[in-house]
This record gives C-alpha cells, sequence and structure tokens, in this order.
C-alpha cells in the first residue's frame, strides 16, 4: 500500500514475537496497541527464510498464521492417481468438465455432473479437559471457539490437553453417472495446535501440522458416528493467566529471577496458585493471549472418481479444466 499513515513495519515486533516461541497467531495481533486503521481489515505481508528457503506468507484478519509449518496451499480440485488394480482415475471435489492430456498429446474430456455435499459437523461438542491444569473437569460448546475467548478464566488461561466428543449423523448420497464410490475426507479445519483424533474408535493418527485432514472413506458408516478429538495447545495462555496471581518469587524489573524461591527449592507448588515458573518472564498480565483448541470448521467432505480411458491414461500428461476454469 502507497498511504505510509495506513500502514505498519512489524518487522521487530513480528521477531519478538517468534523469539518467544510464538509461531502462529492471528493477522490482527499485528495491529494490537498500534492500529494505522481503526475498523479496516487488517493485512499481512511477509518475506521470511527458513533453513535457507524463501517463504512468502500473505494473509488478512481474521486467518491465522503459522511461520512454523509455512503457507498451506488448499487441497487440490483434482488430481490423477492409480488403484491397486492398475486401472487410472480422476478424483475430483467439484463439478464440472476436466480435460485431461497425455505425453503423446491425446486428450479427452470428462464431465463431473455430480459431488456429495459436504457435511458440516457442527456440534454440540463435550469437553473434557486434563486435570491439574485449572480448568474445569466438563464443559459444553454449541459452537467452536478458541479456549482463549471462553467467559471461564479457567478454560481462557488453560494449557494443556482436552478431549472434544461430538456424535453426528451421516448419510452417503447418490452421484448419478459415477460408477466408483466416493472417498470421504474428515477436515478439522484450524486447529491450535495439535490433536489426536478418533473416528468410531478408530484411531487415525496426530495431527501436527495444516492440513489437518485424512481420509476415513473405510471409517465413515451411514447413521451415528463418533468423533473425538484431543488438542494440545501452547504454554503462552497459561503464563498469561498466572500473571493475573499474586508473585511468589523476587524479580528484577525486566523480569527475571533474583533468587530461586524456597518452595521450588523444596519441589513445592506455588504458594500463590501458580501453575507455572520460569525464570524470566516473557509475558505480562495484558499480553494477548493466543488462540487454542479445536477452532474448525469441522467437515466431511467427498471427492468424485471417474475411470479415465484407457488410451489417454497411458501416460497422463497434465491438469484439468473445471467449470470454473481452474487450470
Amino acid at each position: 500500500m502507497s498511504d505510509t499513515r495506513r500502514t505498519r513495519d512489524v518487522r521487530e515486533k513480528l521477531q519478538r514475537m517468534l523469539d518467544a516461541g510464538e509461531s502462529s497467531f492471528r493477522v490482527s495481533r499485528m495491529a494490537a496497541g498500534d492500529d494505522p486503521a481503526n475498523g479496516i481489515v487488517k493485512t499481512l505481508d511477509v518475506d521470511y527464510t527458513v533453513a535457507g528457503k524463501q517463504l512468502h506468507i500473505a494473509a488478512t484478519d481474521p486467518e491465522t498464521v503459522d511461520f512454523l509449518t509455512g503457507p498451506t496451499p488448499p487441497p487440490a480440485i483434482a488430481h490423477i492417481h492409480r488403484d491397486p488394480q492398475g486401472q487410472v482415475r480422476l478424483e475430483v471435489r467439484k463439478t464440472g468438465l476436466y480435460e485431461l492430456v497425455s505425453q503423446s498429446g491425446r486428450s479427452v474430456q470428462l464431465k463431473v455432473d455430480a459431488v456429495p455435499d459436504r457435511v458440516d459437523i457442527s456440534g454440540p461438542w463435550d469437553v473434557r479437559f486434563a486435570q491439574g491444569g485449572g480448568a474445569p473437569d466438563q464443559i459444553t460448546l454449541d459452537r467452536l471457539i478458541s479456549w482463549s475467548e471462553h467467559t471461564d478464566p479457567r478454560v481462557r488461561y488453560f494449557s494443556g490437553a482436552a478431549v472434544y466428543r461430538t456424535v453426528f449423523d451421516w448419510h452417503p448420497q447418490r452421484t448419478e453417472g459415477n460408477k466408483i464410490a466416493p472417498e470421504r475426507y474428515l477436515d478439522l479445519g484450524r486447529v491450535a495446535v495439535m490433536a489426536e483424533v478418533k473416528l468410531n474408535g478408530q484411531d487415525l493418527g496426530i495431527f501436527w501440522k495444516p492440513p489437518f485432514r485424512c481420509d476415513v472413506t473405510a471409517i465413515l458408516k451411514p447413521g451415528s458416528n463418533t468423533l473425538e478429538v484431543k488438542v494440545v495447545n501452547l504454554w503462552i495462555n497459561r503464563m498469561i493467566g498466572d500473571e493475573q496471581l499474586p508473585e511468589d518469587s523476587q524479580r528484577n524489573d525486566n523480569g527475571t529471577l533474583k533468587s530461586w524461591p524456597q518452595w521450588v527449592l523444596a519441589g513445592k507448588p506455588s504458594p500463590t496458585g501458580r501453575f507455572t515458573f520460569t525464570t524470566w518472564r516473557l509475558w505480562q498480565k495484558d499480553s494477548p493471549l493466543v488462540e487454542s483448541g479445536l477452532l474448525g470448521p469441522v467437515t466431511i467432505e467427498s471427492a468424485t472418481q471417474v475411470e479415465v480411458p484407457a488410451a489417454t491414461a497411458a501416460r497422463p500428461r497434465s491438469t484439468q479444466r473445471n467449470a470454473d476454469n481452474t487450470r
């Protein structure tokens, strides 16, 4: 942008956050305390380097950026693969007209008229927190929100693990003209910061970076399904929460420790009820909280599969074209 009155150089602020171990946050955080354009949607544009690799992130509020994983491209609209029998298939997530071209120059157009609708898993969600972290044993969320936005300070400042559980109905949709059953995918949307997932009691593994998505074709069943998502967040919010409590050690003005408190040397809990102890206080009581928990939206998405004619499938070269002219 050319208007310098409505822009800010946030490199120093961003570097401080990264140095403090905070790699994922909403774009609006960059304007906290120094908003150059109140009421205007914020945009963050950053060029940076990780392990010698040049990367670029561009996002707008309320999007969340993650400098640990880097920019994540959206799932492909279509891709080509071979099944165990060697048959080439085109898997698509949108209706439209697709064109495939082989290396020999042969082409074929495949029309996909129907893809099953996306199913939103909206809850309500039963959330059970790990004991010993100060949170209540259980809460119910009618919709997914960050723990940092909850009205209960025990949830707002919680750091640790919590298990989300919900039961949802799913019924397969027929897609006329397609002989192959669609693939089904569970997409958790956004997660802060890691998740362990089970569907109908089947372990789907640990999701530690975007996209938080996996194939559930063999596990999803018609009718009632049970989803469990165990989420762990960062320690930042708990440390900020502890700053709301009385001091339990002698500190210098910059937050560094003057001497080890006796209760730490004796292996006892903090006498003021704090859950954390550090030799250097990285956050203050008014520091902004970071997003935590399962943020969603959580969905079941389908991808229709179409057999590719053998003459074209011999050596597929490229790409596809759909009704939106996406190549």
